[in-house]
Formats: structure tokens, sequence, C-alpha cells
């Protein structure tokens, strides 16, 4: 005879075992930002100048100190991650009644994740190639810097739609258009420096074509096609049903 083992509570749906999981990654995400920020702060004030002000020589009275190497590549790694999370929390928008178990929701975003990582680095070839053939190696890492702090600056806003779109999960039309309006407001920031940076050197206008086609719409249509590879086999594929 079955003991009755009283009360045991509501069963938790997938989709919240989905939500539980990001929001974890999320608040992990935030914590390292924050012991990032606080050994690096100077840093941090260093990478808010070089997104709105174009500096070649830094004065000899400011003091950066912290590890730069660990700072560029968390910063990276968090504009990165916060873009996924975002485009994912977006394809849970677009797509209310597809409720993902906790398997196939990580997969879903390690695969976004992937194709985001995948595209960074196939722009920092075509950045480097492009700056080795039209610029001198000091203009092209001045404006290396100027992108890693505009990058930077972008991947912290982040944070607004992100945590709007995971943890409020009301009136989302507002951070989708927050991420869509961050996004050109970054993109347009680049071109702008670069045109700033580049157009007084001689062939500095082919530059600026060059990369305005090269870099902004050609990997642009290479992501496009690639999240709708990913769109495709998702709704054909038995694994997320």
């Amino acid at each position: 005879m079955n003991s009755f083992e009283g009360y045991i509570g509501i069963r938790m749906w997938d989709d919240q075992l989905v939500n539980d999981l990001i929001l974890t990654l999320l608040l992990l995400l935030l914590v390292v930002f924050a012991i990032v920020f606080r050994t690096n702060y100077r840093m941090f004030g260093k990478m808010i100048r070089d997104t709105f002000f174009i500096r070649e020589r830094m004065s000899i009275f400011e003091e950066v100190g912290g590890n730069e190497f660990v700072f560029r590549r968390f910063m990276t790694f968090q504009t990165l991650f916060l873009a996924s999370l975002s485009l994912f929390a977006i394809w849970r928008v677009g797509r209310p009644a597809a409720n993902l178990d906790l398997k196939s929701g990580l997969l879903l975003l390690c695969f976004i994740f992937v194709f985001s990582v995948l595209y960074y680095f196939i722009k920092q070839v075509l950045y480097a190639i492009t700056g080795y053939i039209f610029t001198e190696p000091d203009k092209y890492k001045f404006w290396k810097t100027n992108y890693n702090a505009i990058t930077g600056f972008w991947g912290t806003l982040l944070y607004i739609p992100v945590f709007w779109l995971i943890y409020i999960g009301v009136y989302v039309r507002i951070p989708i258009l927050l991420f869509v309006v961050f996004y050109i407001l970054y993109r347009s920031l680049l071109v702008y420096k670069t045109i700033r940076i580049f157009h007084i050197k001689d062939g500095g206008f082919l530059y600026i074509i060059l990369y305005l086609c090269g870099q902004e719409i050609l990997p642009l249509m290479f992501l496009y096609e690639a999240m709708i590879y990913l769109y495709n086999f998702i709704e054909k594929s038995a694994i997320w049903h």
C-alpha cells in the first residue's frame, strides 16, 4: 500500500528550467563583470573616453593601471555572450508556443553563441587584412583601440535589454527596440570613428568604402544566411520538438 507523501508542490515546466539557467548564467556574468570593473575601473573609464572621443596620444598624467589583457578579453566575451542571450530571448519572444526543455534551450544558446564568436573572429581577420593593406600599423592599432572600446561599451549596454527580456518579461517590444537601437548606434559610431581616423590619408576614402562594403555589409549577409540556416535546422529537426 502506497503511503501518502503529502503535498509535493507544482511540477516545474521546461521553460522555467531554461529561464532559471539563463538567469543563473547572467547573474554569474554580472558578478565577474563587477570584479573586473573593481580591479580595472580606470581602464573602464578610459574605454568610455575612447568610445566618444578621438585621442591619438594619451596624457602623460593619465594612469590606467589594471590588467589590459584580462579586461579586453572579458569585455569581448561579455559582449558576445550578451548579444547571444539577446538573440536567444528575442527568438523565444517570437515563438511563445515553442517550449524548450533544458537540454534544447542550452543547445540552442550554444549554437547562437558559436555563430556569434565565428562572426566576430571572421570580422577580426577581415579588419587585420584590410588594415595591413591600406593603412599603417600605428594607425590601424589606434583604430583597433577605438573599436574595442566601442564594442565593450555596447556590450555593457546590452545588460538593459537582456535583463528586461529574461527577468521582467513584460512589454517585450521595448527591450527589443532598445537592442536594435543600441546596435545601430554601435555600428554608426564605428563608421564615424573610421571616417574621422582615415579621411586625411591618401586613399583613405578607398579604405572607408572597402570598410563599409567588406566589414559592415558582407559579414552581415553571411550572418543572416547562417541564422536562416539555423532557423530551418531547428524547424526540421526532431530535437527541438
